[in-house]
């Protein structure tokens, strides 16, 4: 179809002076209403109806009994008691149902909190000391300390735009999720701050009040692609004897310094610090008094290392727990903060990716003087979570969830005994289960009702599974049917697709089919390759090769499931997305015309080099060391290849992804004489909250999948 023209666009028009709105020869094109399209009322339907028709099969309240061993379920509001021991279910009459036993829960980082919430990319501005008696302000790029009397010291004076003091940068904040920018030591004598030198990194402007009477500049230190970054230095200020000193963070300035906390007990001040090629990774510990510092753990990776691996103190505030990489899988170790000469152990065998802490139980008559409890993803179904138990000295690893079932919602027994668990995969509706501590099912507790959504005529969706086009690895997606679906009949298909970097869109869970099948499509959502939950093999393979490998898989496995089944209409592929999403669905129709026909692109990054320092040089290192790879993945330098109907949307104030990307693409289509749509939003930043963007990529959708049969 044709670029539009909108409100939005007379007045972009006139603030960008020589943009050139309307692809030559095009002509404009309207859009309805969300409610006036074809199919809307019956997806709002769907959506009202949608939760309540699988209802929940979970069980009510468990409590432990472990001096009987014994466990307690509410079923239907009456109290069952079952035998931990084969699951023999035990008269309770006269029977007092066992007193809540308070699980251990996870230790708080301490070290003060925010008093206020910034916004994405930024961080707080005001930090409070444990004990109450202090306030740490960041006011015009300097650092103050308020007392609880009202009184003020101006820690740093010399502040600046440039030479900034408790405070960092947007990159900092959105890519290294620094949020905070200020710390109190736990026993609130001491606070650190930033020193943070943004001198050398360049400028980006956007415009706003593009509504108002008068534009104002916005702008931000915004470091793209082999820019000048930040440099991160670290300071602490000696509440008692009013001294700073500066934290020794390295020699290298061109490297990231972040996550900063004190160690529980104050003794140490810890940071992390990563090159700027993020394959190194140092946990760093500092002597608060002199800034002296030590490499604790050093981790390299062959791609890059998880910048924001999870790390646990333990109650003896000198050991924690780690979780890293090394063995290709996501697992833990257990640390001493002043055993610098490794783990004292590794707490699983680092065969399979883990997810998360569930709890963690210190016990000095247990092996290592505790046990760990995580979910991960060992089973012989890659998707399949699963609860495992182990001491802190890396022995009895033992699986305690033994039904090939994808798990969740875990209740522990308070002595590691047993756990109830919910259970189900695509086809296996939820159920809750107690399981011995071997794994072995004892009882199902409870097991969802589809009576509701087997008298209606919704559908669930389906688990699919295909290898991909080079056979390396298997891929999945779920594949989603509108209400009445008749196989004898040809369906558009529409993938919804994010698919960026150590992302995830699926699990294996039973789900209704999506309400926007009602629209009268099929669709379609795939785990690519480079999404995580995979192991580092998985999530490495786009490395260097964004909008390559991952894209590659999204159209091979669209293709797959044409050729399977016979009720798709390959001739009719749509998909959308936003941001990450929004890139792919851009580049979908350039790379893959054969196969996608139709995008609805969101805010999308529509070349690499326009996207900021820490998250593109992450996967992609900079344009001068891959420059063939920037170019194959650019929407802008692909621009001629567009066959199929494209709509762009985009907010003019986007602080994250910036509009220019979206100019480009247009430029690059408009100057070959390219047929395209598009809508901008003169107040909109990275989420695009208007109601006039879901009505226009819906009509878009509709009108060239579902109407152009």
């Amino acid at each position: 179809m044709h670029a539009r023209i909108t409100t939005s666009m007379f007045l972009t028009i006139s603030l960008l002076l020589s943009v050139e709105l309307l692809s030559a020869g095009s002509t404009t094109h309207s859009w309805d209403r969300y409610e006036d399209i074809p199919g809307a009322a019956d997806v709002q339907k769907a959506q009202a109806t949608s939760r309540r028709l699988v209802r929940s099969g979970r069980a009510g309240e468990v409590r432990w009994d472990l001096e009987q061993g014994h466990a307690w379920t509410r079923s239907d509001g009456n109290w069952v008691v079952l035998d931990l021991d084969g699951g023999a279910e035990i008269d309770a009459t006269g029977m007092e149902p066992p007193k809540v036993i308070e699980e251990q829960r996870r230790r708080e980082r301490r070290g003060g909190g925010m008093l206020d919430r910034p916004a994405r990319g930024h961080q707080a501005t005001k930090m409070q000391s444990p004990d109450g008696a202090w306030t740490a302000i960041h006011r015009d790029y300097n650092v103050i300390l308020k007392a609880r009397d009202g009184s003020e010291i101006a820690l740093t004076t010399e502040g600046n735009d440039r030479e900034r003091f408790g405070t960092a940068s947007w990159v900092y904040g959105e890519e290294l999720d620094q949020q905070t920018a200020m710390w109190f030591s736990p026993d609130s004598k001491k606070l650190a701050y930033y020193a943070f030198d943004v001198t050398d990194v360049p400028d980006y402007y956007l415009l706003g009040g593009l509504t108002k009477l008068r534009t104002n500049i916005m702008d931000e230190a915004y470091p793209k692609p082999g820019d000048p970054n930040p440099v991160a230095n670290l300071r602490i200020h000696d509440i008692e004897t009013g001294k700073d000193i500066a934290v020794d963070v390295g020699d290298d300035d061109d490297q990231y310094v972040y996550d900063i906390e004190y160690a529980p007990d104050s003794k140490y001040l810890i940071f992390r610090r990563m090159n700027r090629h993020q394959n190194v990774l140092e946990i760093v510990m500092v002597d608060p008094a002199t800034g002296e510092s030590r490499v604790l753990i050093h981790e390299e990776q062959p791609t890059w290392v998880a910048h924001d691996s999870e790390l646990r103190w333990l109650s003896d505030d000198r050991r924690f727990l780690w979780a890293t990489e090394r063995s290709g899988f996501r697992t833990f170790e257990l640390w001493d903060v002043e055993k610098p000469e490794g783990p004292l152990a590794t707490l699983g065998d680092g065969t399979f990716p883990t997810e998360r802490i569930v709890r963690i139980d210190e016990d000095e008559d247990l092996p290592g003087g505790g046990t760990l409890y995580f979910s991960g993803y060992g089973d012989e179904h890659p998707m399949n979570l699963q609860l495992y138990s182990v001491n802190f000295d890396g022995s009895d690893l033992t699986r305690m969830t033994g039904d090939a079932l994808n798990h969740s919602g875990f209740d522990i027994a308070p002595d590691g005994s047993g756990v109830v668990a919910t259970g189900q995969t695509w086809e296996t509706p939820p159920q809750s289960i107690l399981y011995g501590k071997d794994g072995k099912r004892i009882k199902t507790l409870a097991t969802a009702d589809l009576s509701r959504l087997e008298d209606s005529t919704r559908r669930p969706s389906e688990l699919f599974s295909f290898e991909t086009e080079d056979g390396t690895e298997t891929c999945y997606g779920r594949i989603h049917y509108p209400d009445g679906f008749d196989p004898g009949k040809k369906w558009p298909i529409l993938v919804d697709v994010y698919g960026g970097p150590e992302s995830r869109a699926l699990r294996n869970t039973f789900e209704v089919s999506s309400p926007v099948t009602e629209f009268g499509l099929v669709m379609v959502q795939i785990d690519n390759r480079g999404t995580e939950g995979r192991g580092k093999a998985f999530e490495g393979a786009t490395y260097l090769k964004l909008g390559q490998v991952d894209l590659a898989d999204q159209a091979h496995g669209v293709k797959t499931l044409v050729e399977r089944h016979e009720f798709l209409d390959g001739e009719r592929v749509g998909i959308t997305g936003h941001s990450y999403g929004g890139y792919m669905s851009a580049l979908a129709v350039l790379r893959h015309p054969d196969v996608f026909h139709v995008a609805v692109a969101g805010a999308p990054v529509t070349d690499w080099r326009n996207y900021d320092t820490i998250y593109t040089e992450r996967y992609m290192r900079t344009p001068e060391e891959n420059k063939l790879n920037y170019d194959l993945g650019s929407c802008v330098k692909l621009a001629n290849r567009l066959e199929g109907e494209l709509l762009l949307l985009h907010g003019m104030v986007d602080d994250n992804v910036h509009p220019s990307n979206g100019w480009q693409l247009v430029e690059a289509l408009q100057s070959k004489n390219i047929p395209f749509e598009m809508q901008f939003f003169p107040n909109a930043t990275h989420g695009i909250y208007s109601p006039a963007s879901r009505s226009s990529k819906w009509s878009f959708l509709v009108e060239h999948l579902v109407e152009g049969e």
